[in-house]
């Protein structure tokens, strides 16, 4: 191989990071507008409403860009790939309520992302119900879509090492963790995610675990 087509290889693989750089930033900016309402007043039940509404259109342009670009989205229910599901989320379980804690301690401080959902619980009523509604259905139909559906398709050039890595970072980074348990919990919950996805090849079945591992999480608070 000489020296011109490694420089023009390499120079490819810059402008390909360059423009999944620029394509990650695009969707952190739009799948962050429905939380503008909330920041307002999260105690006003109707910007609750108004942000989740806003949630469900970006999801839906998500998902139909997404659409024009893979048809790993969507299959007849595969009853192995519910059970594989089943697996992992006991597995989930099992890393995040016993191995972590064991590792770093049972006392450490929570993220930004957890503190605010925290906050919302508390608020109770019509708020509390609406915001667990969306933690539970909505937050994990756009996350998915945004991280293990469009940056994983515009990472496939990069290579599945890419593919892996990128989705499961820029998954955690935009949770707001801060310390090392917070980032070794949402890597481990990103790195999950993405087993699920590669496994089961469609993107409705890591769906389907988030919103289960997220069910979950909203019960025990």
């Amino acid at each position: 191989m000489t020296i011109d087509r490694i420089i023009t290889i390499i120079s490819r693989m810059i402008g390909q990071f360059i423009e999944l750089v620029l394509v990650t930033v695009l969707i952190y900016l739009i799948s962050s507008i429905p939380h503008i309402f909330i920041f307002i007043d999260q105690s006003n039940g109707w910007l609750v409403l108004i942000s989740m509404a806003a949630s469900v259109v970006v999801s839906y342009f998500g998902y139909r860009y997404l659409a024009s670009k893979t048809t790993a989205i969507f299959e007849r229910i595969n009853l192995k790939k519910i059970g594989f599901i089943i697996i992992m989320l006991v597995l989930t379980r099992v890393l995040m309520d016993f191995i972590i804690p064991a590792i770093f301690g049972q006392n450490q401080d929570i993220s930004l992302n957890q503190k605010m959902i925290e906050s919302m619980f508390q608020q109770g009523g019509m708020v509390a119900l609406l915001f667990k509604l969306n933690t539970v259905i909505i937050a994990p139909i756009i996350e998915e879509i945004s991280f293990r559906g469009i940056i994983f398709e515009e990472a496939k050039p990069l290579g599945e090492v890419v593919q892996f890595i990128w989705p499961t970072f820029v998954f955690a980074a935009v949770h707001g963790p801060s310390t090392p348990e917070q980032w070794t919990v949402y890597l481990t919950a990103g790195a999950l995610l993405m087993v699920v996805r590669l496994v089961t090849k469609k993107l409705q079945y890591s769906v389907m675990f988030h919103m289960a591992h997220n069910l979950m999480a909203t019960v025990g608070l």
